[in-house]
């Protein structure tokens, strides 16, 4: 503005992404205001309200994120409608249906928002399609969206629903490398996994790992390490009485 530069479409759409992207949601709004009010508006493009979606999901303020994206069918009543679409059909359990429209997007040169690519991978968990579930999410990532604990851990919980626990414990890896904070929902199932196929040493290795970072393990997880615990006698035997004792004093202490 200072040197007489006229902003355009590019810069408010880089500058909301930016914004928005970052965690700075109050100054995304603002430039998106700024945009709707200037000569150039949004030009009918949906890029820029996908990027304040983006920031709200970001946050977890999915209730909000929900409300802005039917806001938005004002002005693209077409791709709103099957977005809703797609989060309705994924909430019904009809999971083919919803990758019908999908597929119609796509097919249309559209761009799924990230509201879309995180129903339609927990619907693909649900139905236990883990391998369109995977690649759905590097698709996501590849679009610019990052997804949140809750979507990591459905894929792992799918995984180890499946015995497949050398990929959850990959992805395990892979959320770690990029900064994702894991929660009770990350470790649970793979402790539940390990313990059933007799990896009682890499469960134990977990539920350590979850006391250090002062996430509680639920029943379930109590109930299957212990049970695994006292079936490993030969890991007992290994084991100095004092590590025992240690763990005894977190069982206490939680």
């Amino acid at each position: 503005k200072t040197d007489g530069i006229n902003w355009n479409f590019v810069t408010y759409d880089t500058l909301i992404k930016g914004l928005c992207s970052g965690g700075r949601m109050e100054d995304g709004f603002k430039i998106l205001e700024i945009m709707e009010d200037s000569k150039e508006g949004s030009r009918g493009r949906l890029s820029p309200y996908d990027s304040v979606l983006y920031g709200l999901y970001k946050e977890n303020l999915l209730d909000e994120a929900l409300t802005f994206l039917t806001q938005m069918g004002k002005l693209f009543p077409r791709a709103v409608d099957r977005s809703l679409r797609i989060l309705s059909l994924c909430e019904e359990g009809a999971i083919e249906d919803a990758k019908k429209v999908f597929g119609q997007i796509l097919g249309e040169g559209g761009v799924p928002n990230v509201l879309v690519y995180d129903h339609l991978i927990h619907g693909f968990c649900e139905g236990e399609y883990m391998r369109e579930a995977f690649e759905l999410m590097n698709e996501m990532v590849g679009r610019g969206y990052y997804p949140l604990a809750p979507t990591f851990n459905a894929l792992i919980s799918g995984f180890c629903r499946q015995g497949k626990v050398s990929s959850a414990l990959k992805l395990i890896d892979d959320m770690v490398v990029r900064g994702c904070k894991l929660d009770i929902g990350s470790y649970n199932p793979l402790v539940d996994a390990l313990c059933r196929k007799g990896g009682f040493q890499k469960a134990f290795g977990l539920f350590s790992q979850m006391l250090e970072k002062d996430i509680a393990p639920d029943l379930s997880s109590w109930n299957s390490l212990l049970l695994s615990w006292c079936q490993e006698t030969s890991w007992l035997a290994r084991q100095n009485i004092f590590q025992v004792n240690y763990l005894l004093q977190q069982i206490s202490e939680i």
